[in-house]
């Protein structure tokens, strides 16, 4: 059976603004270097055979940090990528509406960007990656993401809407969740840090 800790990138400066981010922003603050470091002398107690980042700058920089601590193979990728919302990367939650954009929630999107659905898809071929690479070892790989990603990620494995994934999960920064998976069945629990 796989253990899969998943955790979010350390806060940025653009989370505490209200600016919209994507697969380029994300400046960590100092409260996101503090979440780190509790995060890694959690990590310190848990056996890791490796780690799997999304290849965007501040999730990066979260695993470059674990790594000057805990030495593990990484592989970094754009499949966990955040949502990519195209044009409106950069802007202020407080300059639009997303209820403007065409589309339901599930299926709208900014220009050059991705919807929910997709993500979700996105999320789904991921699983079925890992499950297969996997499910029959004993290994427990750390997942490093972002907030919406792991939204629509976890949710769907509960068998949660889109919709309620969005606005019923809560993924603070740094917290660690724990997935385990085998043949038969798969377990999400939150794991408090200790």
């Amino acid at each position: 059976m796989v253990k899969i800790l998943i955790i979010r990138h350390g806060q940025t400066k653009q989370n505490v603004d209200g600016v919209v981010q994507g697969k380029e922003h994300g400046e960590i603050n100092e409260k996101g270097f503090l979440q780190i470091n509790e995060l890694i002398k959690r990590l310190k107690n848990e056996k890791i055979d490796g780690i799997i980042s999304s290849d965007v700058p501040r999730c990066k920089i979260t695993t470059e940090e674990i790594l000057k601590e805990i030495k593990l193979p990484v592989e970094y990728t754009s499949k966990i990528r955040e949502k990519d919302n195209g044009n409106l990367v950069g802007k202020s939650h407080k300059d639009f509406s997303w209820d403007d954009l065409e589309g339901s929630f599930e299926t709208r999107k900014a220009s050059d960007g991705e919807n929910l659905e997709e993500v979700r898809e996105r999320g789904k071929k991921f699983f079925e990656e890992i499950k297969e690479k996997y499910s029959k070892s004993n290994e427990t790989i750390l997942i490093v993401s972002h907030g919406a990603f792991l939204k629509v990620f976890i949710g769907n494995l509960l068998g949660m809407s889109i919709y309620d994934s969005i606005f019923k999960l809560f993924i603070e920064h740094c917290s660690l969740t724990e997935l385990e998976i085998n043949d038969k069945h798969k377990e999400v629990k939150e794991v408090p840090l200790k």
